[in-house]
């Protein structure tokens, strides 16, 4: 069966006259004509019948064409995904989309060069959730810490979660060269002693993890972006509880300084759906890709 055809007649009967069917499929009408004579001959039935004022679907023919139309958008679909290669939606908190992710994606694209993963990128980790809690995103890869997602200090999400610790994130305090605290081993006490702490803002995982360690109470200024709070650091203007990774090439530079304080790990957290097993196959590679970084 010619399936042009079959998309004519199912278009005829939508739009329901030879002209406006041609104009919808760019055909001169008597190509329309032709097309559904070819297709009533070999189907050995009439599909429409006609007179004066055009072209009428006959009952017989409507039922058919209704699950013809049924039919050929299911096999659209298949092929549509026959057409693409597999792909997984991932969001995640722009410091570890932009400090510690692409790394990690390159390998992955090694290993498993027919699996697209898109990144989605977003400082605000509520949306993140929201997204993955309205089916827009498959996965979100996070800092947190504690049994249960949202011990940080964020909002509880929703109870269909799963999540999984892929591995500890390092934190240290960094300071400006020649700082009071640098040079000997001390203490969180003391670090929240000498005051100047900055951070992102109230939202970040940062300042969060920041007043877990230090208290809640704890003095803290807020100057914007990962990149401000470094800024500020290096020019001598406070002192900040940070991922290592967000700062690994400053201390390499010997712009910003390690105070040598035991400071508790973050986790790095994959969290997805309850039950979302159309993408247990990508999810695996990319929770190993995570494991390994």
């Amino acid at each position: 069966m010619d399936l042009d055809q079959l998309r004519t007649a199912i278009a005829l009967l939508q739009h329901r006259t030879v002209n406006k069917t041609a104009a919808a499929q760019s055909l001169a009408p008597s190509s329309i004509s032709d097309r559904i004579r070819r297709l009533e001959t070999e189907l050995g039935a009439p599909l429409f019948t006609r007179d004066r004022a055009g072209m009428h679907a006959t009952a017989a023919g409507r039922s058919y064409l209704l699950a013809a139309a049924a039919a050929l958008e299911t096999l659209d679909g298949a092929a549509q995904k026959l057409r693409h290669t597999p792909g997984l939606s991932v969001g995640a908190q722009a410091s570890i989309a932009d400090e510690l992710l692409p790394a990690i994606l390159d390998d992955l694209r090694q290993a498993r060069p027919d699996l697209q993963v898109h990144l989605r990128p977003d400082p605000d980790r509520d949306r993140l959730l929201t997204a993955l809690e309205h089916h827009e995103v498959d996965a979100v890869v996070l800092l947190d810490t504690g049994e249960h997602l949202g011990d940080l200090g964020f909002r509880s999400p929703a109870s269909d979660f799963e999540h999984l610790d892929v591995r500890d994130v390092a934190m240290t305090v960094v300071a400006p060269p020649g700082h009071p605290l640098l040079g000997r081993r001390v203490s969180m006490a003391e670090v929240r002693r000498a005051g100047g702490l900055v951070g992102r803002e109230p939202r970040c995982s940062f300042w969060m993890a920041t007043q877990r360690w230090l208290g809640p109470d704890i003095d803290l200024i807020a100057v914007g972006g990962l990149a401000q709070v470094r800024e500020w650091v290096a020019a001598g203007r406070g002192i900040a509880l940070l991922p290592e990774f967000t700062v690994q090439a400053d201390l390499d530079s010997g712009r910003l300084k390690a105070v040598d304080v035991q400071a508790p790990p973050l986790r790095l957290r994959l969290v997805w759906r309850e039950g979302h097993h159309t993408r247990t196959s990508e999810l695996r590679p990319l929770l190993y890709a995570l494991t390994r970084a």
